[in-house]
C-alpha cells in the first residue's frame, strides 16, 4: 500500500546524538576490526537462531539519523549496518514473496488473495531438520488463514479493501502465501501470534528460524484514515515512535533470553521497500523509490502501482539492515550491493541449504560479509 510522502532527512545532513558519540553518514563509512576475543569460540560455527524482523515502507533516508528512530539509530551505531541494501521491489507482498522463495513471480501487487505455489525457504528448513515459527503481531489464532484482522469492512468488501481498523494483514505474513503452508494444518501450526515469543524465549525452545512480523502500526506502516483507525498512514512521527518501541522492546527480550546469551544467534532487522513518495513523483524521486539491488525484476514501460513507469528494473529502493551477532557484537559497516535475496542466500549458506531462485545468481546475489564470520564469505 502506498504512503504519502513524509518528510525527507537528508543523511548527509541529519544526526543523531547519542551521549558523547553521533551517528552520521560519515561516521558509517568503514567498518570496525571485529573483536576476536569475543567471537573466536563460535566463529566457525553457523548461527544456530537467526531472527528477522521485517519492517515497513521506509527509505533508509528516513531512518539515519531520525530523531523520531533513536533505538534504531543506535542499534546502527553499535551494531552491524549495511548501507547498501534494497528492497527487491515494490509492493510489500511482492518483497515477502521474494525473500521466503528467491522471486517476485512477476507480482507487484499487494493483493492478498494471492497464493504461490512454489519451493520456499520453509521446504529447505524442513529438508534439513531445522525448526521455525512466524511470529505475527495482532494476528488473532494460530494460523488464523484471514486476510486482515480485525475487519469492521461490511460483508462482501473485496479483500484488495485494507479495512481502516486492521492491525494484522496477510500480505505482511509470507508462510501463509505459500499454497504448501497454507494447506498443511501442521505447517500452519508454526505460524503463531507475536505473544507466543516471550513464552518461547522463557522456555527456551526458541527454533531455528524466527520471523516477526509487527503489526501495521509497530512496523511503520500505518493504517488508512477511516472508522477505527488508530493511527493512520498519514501521521508519520507517530509511526516512526511506534516502530522504535516495537524494536527496541523485541530486541532486548531476544538479548536478554537464556537462549541468546547461550548459543550463536544472529538478529536481521530491515524494511520491505522505501518510502512511497506522493502524487507525481519527479523523475528523481521516481528513481530513488525504484532504485534497485541485485537481480530486481524488469518491469516494461506503463503504469506501475499507479505510477508512470519509463521500464526498467523495479526495485525497491533502499533500505536500512542491521545486523547483530551475538558472537562478536560490535560496530560494523559492509557496503554489499544487495537486497532480500542476499539476505535469504545468506541463511540458506549458514545452514548449508542449497539456494531458491535468484539467491543461487553467485554473480550479482552475494552472501552478506558479516565481519568475524569466515562462514559467511561468499560462495558460488
Amino acid at each position: 500500500m502506498k504512503l504519502p510522502k513524509v518528510f525527507a532527512l537528508l543523511a548527509a545532513a541529519v544526526l543523531a546524538t547519542f551521549g558523547s558519540g553521533k551517528l552520521t553518514v560519515s561516521a558509517l563509512a568503514a567498518s570496525d576490526p571485529p573483536n576476536q576475543e569475543n567471537g573466536q569460540a563460535f566463529s566457525s560455527q553457523p548461527f544456530q537462531h537467526v531472527y528477522v524482523i521485517m519492517m515497513e515502507n521506509t527509505g533508509s533516508a528516513n531512518v539515519i539519523g531520525n530523531p523520531n528512530l533513536p533505538y534504531i539509530n543506535q542499534l546502527i551505531h553499535d551494531y552491524g549496518y549495511d548501507s547498501n541494501y534494497f528492497g527487491v521491489t515494490h509492493e510489500s507482498l511482492a518483497n515477502y514473496v521474494a525473500f521466503i522463495t528467491g522471486n517476485n513471480w512477476g507480482t507487484n501487487s499487494d493483493d492478498p488473495t494471492q497464493q504461490f505455489n512454489h519451493t520456499n525457504l520453509v521446504d529447505q528448513l524442513e529438508a534439513h531438520h531445522l525448526t521455525w515459527k512466524g511470529y505475527m503481531e495482532s494476528m488473532p489464532t494460530v494460523g488464523f488463514k484471514g486476510y486482515w484482522y480485525p475487519d469492521n469492512e461490511p460483508a462482501g468488501t473485496p479483500p484488495s479493501v485494507t479495512p481502516p481498523n486492521a492491525l494484522y494483514a496477510i500480505k505482511h505474513n509470507p508462510f501463509t502465501l505459500m499454497t504448501d503452508i497454507v494447506n498443511n494444518p501442521s505447517r500452519l501450526d508454526h505460524v503463531v501470534p507475536f505473544s507466543q515469543l516471550k513464552t518461547d524465549l522463557q522456555s527456551d525452545n526458541v527454533p531455528n528460524f524466527v520471523w516477526i512480523s509487527p503489526n501495521v502500526i509497530n512496523d511503520m506502516h500505518g493504517q488508512p484514515p477511516g472508522p477505527g483507525a488508530t493511527v493512520t498512514y498519514n501521521d508519520p512521527t507517530q509511526l516512526y515512535q511506534a516502530g522504535d518501541q516495537f524494536v527496541h522492546n523485541t530486541v532486548n527480550m531476544i538479548m536478554a533470553s537464556h537462549s541468546w546469551k547461550t548459543s550463536k544467534s544472529v538478529i536481521f532487522i530491515t524494511w520491505d521497500e522505501a518510502t512511497y513518495p506522493s502524487g507525481n513523483p519527479t523523475p528523481s524521486e521516481l528513481q530513488t523509490f525504484t532504485a534497485p539491488g541485485p537481480d530486481a525484476p524488469v518491469v516494461p514501460a506503463g503504469t506501475v502501482n499507479g505510477f508512470a513507469w519509463p521500464g526498467g528494473p523495479y526495485g525497491g529502493g533502499q533500505v536500512p539492515l542491521i545486523i547483530i551477532d551475538s558472537a562478536d557484537p560490535h560496530h560494523f559497516v559492509i557496503n554489499t550491493w544487495s537486497n532480500h535475496y542476499s539476505l535469504l542466500r545468506t541463511i540458506e549458506q549458514n545452514w548449508h541449504l542449497g539456494y531458491l531462485g535468484n539467491a543461487s545468481d553467485s554473480n550479482q546475489v552475494k552472501t552478506l560479509p558479516i565481519p568475524g564470520e569466515p562462514g559467511m564469505a561468499s560462495q558460488p
